[in-house]
């Protein structure tokens, strides 16, 4: 019975029978249009791969030494050899190795066989990390599906260099050609030239081969004889730095961590190699709302622009929803899409990568994959209030605070409720930047109230609700009172910001009077609260309660209700009623009126929305997402910084550092402190391989105590911005014998208590 052929899916005669595995008696089949001949169903597979790599494959050293050297030659003639690569199916590790022996940083990948030789430097789809290059070597063959496998790789480069004999033109059967191997009966796909041609086809790609068993599927378009000749020409020297001493410093700190209960963590990571720290931010909740949040956004972007903070700044702009402000750089992507959140997250990670991000927040709770993100805290009201969470939207939002590095939360309150719902984050942690307010609002001249009343037909004195509405905004409570006022038929109502309908329930309690539902611009709010009797704000809890704040500093006297974060931003400046004390609502609408009470309450509103504004909280948060950029560093209670004079010999500057290490890790509260050895123009894996060779000396002294552990971290160039942050956090500079001199003349340190080892130690002592 024909089969399908798997690469182009025409379809496949029986060609041939074979014995596998010296047991089993196994057809294959060959495509009538492109010649790839394929066995059955291997079902013999399992048996086949006990052991990983076939023991009859004795060519394993060898042809790993002459494809090492070839593809070096490749990839430097034809690639950038400063990139990232990836060996599929690689083995033990060997061709790794000996490419990173070579200077080529090459990575590992084999569901089937175990590594051996470049521990380390495992393969992690989780991190999207970019790979110029896929070599598979003697891998093809084995795809039992070969276009899945081949789309598997291409999701990792557009670019494979791979070996496969390739059917030769005589066509021949299994006991004919040494290739099909069945004896091992692992190789159950044979190609043609024509089969890789289909291949390189179906995904836009060149296909340039040597005709024989080496070949380049890539996005490239090469001169017709270049691969070919780079296949067979003499292998030309080419000076690279091997990666070995860069390899060997990170496995022994590996080793190190995992014996010694990370008595010293290098964070190898942290070499700044930009001036300008950038910063992503998604402006995703324009898309989607146009409320209170949409107005903190507004305004954060807008005070950035008033300084330098703007230039570290790309705003996503969701199907040009986002406002546009001079000096911040945007980039249009498409809308969000709850359903397509997966979707989402691989964009937003490809937009990092291609940008170089260093760190990302959001508006509103979308996240990248991988690189480092800052949460912030509007309120928690779905988890206080026990709203459903398997709506997409608050699961997007735990996603979010699960996958930040760090935390802001936009009230005092909003942070305690974000530490309570995740435990694991301290209320230490969290950084609080209350909302401001606008000079827009600010109490207007009594003829723009009466133009504004004029405009929308309001003749009475009326009290003003923002987002009133049933649920936690506990409208009714408003209404109800309202009913029972005895003179309510006196008194007009207008809402805005809760859709143009009133509720039935509510209209049924303002029997002769009005009910204006409006939406208004900001200047028309402002106006609107500088003549209202009152803000009527009986929420039952908000994350900070911005037309409290608003009114406020419009003159408007304010009505509310002691919760969540609402006391924390009225103050002693309104007049307070439970959120169900109906008989206290109309007190309050009453007291609201006098002269005196009024007249108290416009003056301690007015002061206290002086408490707020947007350039104190766009302070905030840059000050914020600045240090959640030195993250890692994990600087501690204590940091300490020196500036090794990286021009000495390795065994001046190796003294020198193990005496400082040795002196602060022996200390009993090294715990807590952080050094920071700045590299200069020193490579962090020099400065990795001289610190592992201390730390294993220190190690071996058997009275050093190495249960808890010093962090150490390497320092390269900071932003000034960093700098500004990082030195906010230091204890002192420690004065090394031989220091980079240049190094410190350029530092703005003048202010940082600079104090040799032992004064230092004793400093601690008294500590």
């Amino acid at each position: 019975m024909p089969m399908k052929c798997k690469v182009c899916e025409s379809d496949a005669q029986l060609f041939a029978k074979s014995i596998v595995l010296g047991q089993y008696e196994v057809d294959y089949f060959q495509c009538s249009d492109c010649g790839f001949v394929q066995t059955e169903e291997p079902y013999w597979l399992d048996e086949a791969y006990s052991d990983a790599i076939a023991r009859t494959d004795v060519g394993l050293v060898f042809r790993n030494n002459n494809l090492s050297r070839r593809t070096a030659h490749i990839i430097v003639n034809l690639f950038n050899h400063e990139a990232k690569f990836l060996d599929y199916g690689g083995g033990y590790g060997l061709f790794v190795r000996m490419m990173r022996d070579l200077g080529l940083d090459f990575y590992w990948d084999d569901k089937f066989c175990t590594n051996l030789f470049a521990k380390g430097f495992e393969f992690d789809l989780d991190k999207h990390t970019t790979y110029e290059l896929v070599t598979a070597f003697e891998v093809f063959e084995h795809f039992s599906n070969p276009i899945e496998e081949i789309e598997n790789i291409l999701k990792i480069s557009k670019n494979i260099l791979f070996s496969t004999e390739i059917l030769p033109q005589n066509n021949p059967k299994p006991h004919e050609w040494w290739y099909y191997s069945p004896h091992d009966g692992q190789h159950i796909s044979i190609y043609t030239v024509k089969s890789l041609s289909k291949i390189a086809e179906k995904y836009n790609l060149n296909l340039y081969s040597d005709g024989s068993s080496l070949h380049l599927l890539t996005e490239q378009t090469l001169p017709p004889e270049l691969f070919n000749s780079l296949c067979h020409s003499p292998i030309e020297p080419f000076n690279k730095q091997s990666l070995l001493q860069n390899d060997y410093s990170k496995a022994v700190f590996s080793l190190i961590s995992r014996h010694h209960n990370n008595f010293i963590t290098v964070n190898e990571s942290n070499e700044y190699s930009t001036k300008n720290p950038t910063i992503l931010v998604d402006g995703v909740f324009f898309q989607l709302y146009q409320t209170g949040i949409a107005r903190v956004w507004k305004s954060l972007l807008e005070e950035w622009t008033k300084n330098s903070f703007a230039q570290h700044l790309i705003v996503l702009d969701r199907a040009g929803t986002a406002p546009k402000f001079p000096g911040i750089r945007y980039l249009n992507i498409t809308s969000y899409d709850y359903d397509k959140t997966d979707n989402d997250r691989e964009i937003l990670q490809h937009i990092c990568d291609e940008e170089g991000v260093d760190l990302f927040i959001s508006s509103y709770y979308t996240t990248p994959l991988t690189t480092p993100s800052v949460f912030m805290a509007y309120d928690m009201i779905p988890e206080v209030m026990g709203w459903n969470m398997d709506n997409p939207m608050w699961q997007v939002k735990h996603e979010a605070i699960q996958h930040a590095s760090a935390y802001i939360a936009i009230s005092a309150y909003t942070a305690r409720d974000l530490s309570n719902c995740f435990p694991e984050i301290s209320i230490e942690s969290i950084t609080v930047a209350h909302c401001g307010v606008s000079s827009t609002f600010s109490p207007a001249q009594s003829e723009d109230v009466n133009s504004f009343k004029s405009k929308y037909g309001i003749t009475k004195p009326y009290f003003i609700l923002v987002g009133a509405g049933n649920g936690y905004k506990n409208g009714m409570l408003f209404f109800q009172a309202f009913s029972q006022l005895a003179s309510s038929y006196g008194f007009d109502i207008i809402c805005t910001g809760s859709g143009g309908i009133l509720a039935s329930e509510f209209r049924a309690c303002t029997s002769g009077s009005s009910v204006y539902m409006l939406q208004l611009s900001d200047e028309e709010l402002a106006t609107a609260y500088s003549g209202a009797v009152a803000l009527v704000y009986p929420s039952k809890y908000e994350g900070f309660g911005m037309p409290i704040v608003e009114a406020m500093a419009c003159g408007c006297p304010v009505i509310t209700c002691p919760n969540a974060s609402i006391p924390e931003v009225a103050g002693e400046a309104a007049i307070y009623v439970k959120d169900d004390d109906v008989d206290g609502m109309v007190n309050a609408l009453c007291d609201v009126q006098k002269p005196r009470i009024r007249q108290a309450l416009i003056e301690a509103g007015l002061a206290q929305a002086q408490k707020f504004s947007w350039t104190k909280m766009a302070d905030i948060v840059s000050s914020s997402l600045i240090n959640a950029s030195l993250l890692s560093l994990k600087l501690k209670e204590i940091n300490v910084i020196v500036f090794p004079d990286w021009s000495q010999s390795e065994e001046l500057l190796g003294l020198e550092l193990e005496s400082v290490i040795k002196a602060i890790a022996t200390y009993p509260d090294s715990q807590k402190t952080t050094l920071l050895i700045y590299t200069s123009n020193s490579s962090t894996g020099d400065a990795e391989l001289l610190l592992s060779g201390i730390t294993m000396n220190l190690l071996m002294e058997e009275d050093l105590d190495i249960s808890e552990g010093l962090e150490i971290s390497l320092v390269s160039s900071l932003a000034d911005i960093q700098w500004q942050a990082l030195l906010l956090r230091l204890s002192s500079r420690i004065i090394l014998e031989h220091e980079d001199k240049a190094v410190l003349a350029e530092f703005p340190i003048e202010t940082l208590p600079a104090c040799e080892l032992e004064n230092f130690i004793n400093q601690l002592c008294v500590l």
